[in-house]
């Protein structure tokens, strides 16, 4: 086998490389609805879950999200949901100099964007079962991930106001400027990492709908290393974040398109 390093590959490398490094191809979700819980937190208690070459900025907002997306080209037309946790951070390097949100983890409920999102951009991706978005019979929206049947976290979201077209294009251009920020590290049989830098990577998203609120809940299971492993250490360290305040709560639906054709090494 002749590995071109012009060529993107992932493993197994008997997979047939999908693009040249020029083209590496945007990935479309023709649908996808996100709700989401924003809060406010101690910034002391984000600096220790942030590599060093992120720094908060603003005030200390932290989100916890749930997506299920559909009609996904790279998956042959499927669907899976994704549940996360991320922080609004900066980036000041030598040559780059940018702001958006940085993701703590992001659980998902299949492995293909799992490996794709890990080994090419960075992602910090882990698998869990992510239940489907809830309406409750009081206008609430709920979701949960969990793993192995223990509940990792979820949110409970009050209820929402639509709003109108004028509100949903401030929100579209809101959402262009905002990257998703990772850091690739890849450990090595030696010493020295395989791979340890900051990574951007841009988002072109199309909200149809928007709907806002102000009242919500953040809720974790406690599941210990008996339980669920090491994964147990990740959900202790995002209960190290105090929620000091709501800031707002939304849902939307839609569709986006992550420009992977634009992921970028921070530098």
């Amino acid at each position: 086998m002749n590995i071109d390093p012009k060529r993107l590959y992932t493993m197994p490398l008997i997979m047939e490389s999908w693009y040249t490094r020029k083209d590496s191809g945007a990935k479309v979700y023709n649908e996808q609805q996100i709700v989401d819980l924003q809060f406010s937190t101690d910034p002391a208690a984000i600096l220790p879950l942030l590599p060093d070459c992120y720094q908060p900025t603003g005030e200390p907002i932290v989100t916890a999200a749930f997506v299920d997306c559909g009609g996904v080209d790279f998956m042959a037309g499927r669907g899976y949901r994704i549940a996360f946790m991320s922080v609004r951070v900066r980036y000041d390097g030598k040559q780059d100099h940018v702001e958006g949100d940085y993701i703590l983890v992001m659980f998902e409920n299949d492995t293909v964007p799992i490996i794709l999102g890990r080994e090419y951009l960075g992602v910090p991706k882990l698998f869990a079962d992510i239940s489907p978005i809830r309406v409750l019979s009081d206008g609430h929206l709920c979701c949960e991930a969990s793993l192995w049947g223990h509940l990792l976290f979820g949110i409970d979201v009050g209820p929402l106001s639509k709003q109108d077209e004028s509100v949903v294009l401030a929100a579209n251009q809101n959402t262009q400027d905002s990257p998703l920020l990772g850091y690739k590290y890849i450990p090595s049989m030696d010493d020295i990492p395989d791979a340890s830098y900051p990574t951007s990577t841009p988002t072109n998203s199309n909200l149809e709908h928007l709907w806002l609120g102000t009242s919500g809940n953040l809720f974790f299971g406690n599941p210990t290393s008996a339980d669920i492993s090491v994964i147990a250490s990740v959900c202790d360290q995002l209960k190290t974040l105090p929620v000091r305040r709501i800031v707002g709560t939304s849902r939307s639906r839609g569709s986006s398109v992550l420009r992977t054709d634009l992921s970028c090494r921070l530098r």
